[in-house]
C-alpha cells in the first residue's frame, strides 16, 4: 500500500466500501425473498382455512345397545383427532394392522440375547 504495491489507500478504501455496499445489497435481497415466500405461504393457508371452514363435518358413532365395541369408541376418538388436525379429510381405513412377520421375532431374540453372558470354555 505504499509506492511499492501500487495501490493507495483511497483505493483500498473505496474498494472495502463498495464490497460493503454489495454485501448490504445481497443481503436485503435475500431478506425480501424470504418475505415474498412467507407472504405467499401465509395467503395460501389462510385460503386453505376459508374453505375448510365453509364445510361442517358431523362424527357419530352410535352402536347398538346390547354389543357395546370399544374399538367403535377408539375410531370415534381418532376420526376427531384427524379432523381437529388436518380439517376436513377422508379416513380411508382404521384397523389393526396385520400380525408381524419373521423380522420382530428376530429382533427380540437378538434383544433378549445381547446381555446373556458367553460361555466360555472350561480349561
Amino acid at each position: 500500500m505504499g509506492a511499492s504495491s501500487g495501490v493507495t489507500w483511497d483505493e483500498v478504501l473505496v474498494q472495502g466500501l463498495f464490497a460493503y455496499g454489495l454485501t448490504i445489497v445481497v443481503a436485503m435481497t435475500a431478506a425480501g425473498l424470504i418475505w415474498l415466500i412467507v407472504y405467499t405461504l401465509e395467503a395460501m393457508q389462510k385460503k386453505r382455512q376459508v374453505a375448510a371452514a365453509a364445510t361442517t363435518v358431523q362424527v357419530a358413532v352410535t352402536p347398538e345397545p346390547e354389543k357395546v365395541d370399544e374399538t367403535a369408541q377408539h375410531v370415534a376418538a381418532v376420526a376427531a383427532a384427524v379432523y381437529a388436525t388436518l380439517g376436513a379429510a377422508r379416513l380411508v381405513y382404521i384397523g389393526e394392522t396385520a400380525p408381524g412377520g419373521t423380522w420382530t421375532s428376530t429382533g427380540r431374540t437378538i434383544q433378549q440375547t445381547s446381555h446373556m453372558p458367553r460361555r466360555s470354555p472350561k480349561r
